[in-house]
């Protein structure tokens, strides 16, 4: 059994198959989009256009390893555009889901990748990562070396996109997840390679919480790496604002623009 129901307008709606995966119509492009949770308290906090994916056995590489789970399982197939994104994703980028599908319709799905970075826009992606996570360059050096690739983090820039927070062409993100997620978060995952285990497990001093390692943040900016490897993949940003939390919310010039379009 499938059942569906409408998003905004008479050409948009969601439809759920009988496994519970779900797909936005929006004309005739399908987007289907996963949102990761944990427990329960997360998992009221899904939106009912996404398919809800209970991460039960979290590994140090986070959302990212379900992106390649279901990359990996073909999940992306049934549809135009693909996303896997956190539960906490309206807490970061408050503008609502039905405005993330009508400004891709506004654009004419013309990009292969969206994403709510905007105002960050390009950069060396390493360095900034380095300023906040120390240790990070030099880790991810020594990672991308064990793969064969050289790079020089110190001059590579790209489109700054963060926390998997990416509506992808289906193809192109197979294609990321085939040419460096899968093989990144592999070769992160290998005990055997100390070296490489004695970087990675550093304090990554995320936010004044102990305990997070490199892990998850190197695997975060494998997209933004992946763009600049390859300039022409597209991506538009749709959100403009700031990367915020709840709290500020209020402020945000960016939410009260899209309420009042």
């Amino acid at each position: 059994m499938s059942a569906a129901w409408p998003v905004a307008g008479d050409e948009m709606y969601v439809e759920q198959d009988e496994h519970g995966r779900r797909v936005i119509h929006a004309g005739a492009c399908r987007i289907a989009i996963h949102q990761v949770y944990y427990d329960r308290t997360s998992g009221r906090r899904l939106h009912p256009y996404f398919t809800p994916y209970f991460n039960e056995h979290a590994t140090p590489f986070l959302e990212s390893s379900v992106l390649a789970r279901l990359l990996a399982e073909g999940a992306h197939r049934h549809a135009d555009y693909f996303g896997v994104v956190s539960w906490r994703i309206a807490a970061k980028i408050p503008l609502p889901p039905r405005r993330w599908i009508e400004r891709m319709r506004a654009d004419g799905y013309r990009a292969d990748a969206y994403s709510f970075f905007g105002r960050l826009g390009a950069g060396r992606v390493w360095p900034r990562a380095e300023r906040k996570h120390p240790g990070i360059m030099r880790a991810a050096a020594v990672l991308f070396s064990r793969l064969g690739l050289d790079l020089d983090l110190r001059e590579l820039s790209a489109p700054l996109v963060y926390q998997n927070h990416v509506i992808c062409r289906s193809e192109v993100y197979a294609r990321f997840g085939a040419e460096l997620l899968t093989p990144v978060l592999d070769a992160m995952a290998r005990t055997e390679d100390g070296m490489l285990q004695a970087l990675l497990g550093v304090d990554a001093q995320y936010g004044g919480d102990r305990g997070f390692t490199l892990h998850p943040f190197i695997a975060e900016r494998l997209f933004s790496t992946w763009l600049a490897l390859h300039p022409a993949v597209t991506l538009t940003h749709l959100w403009r604002g700031r990367f915020v939390d709840r709290d500020a919310v209020a402020q945000e010039p960016e939410l009260h623009m899209a309420e009042g379009e």
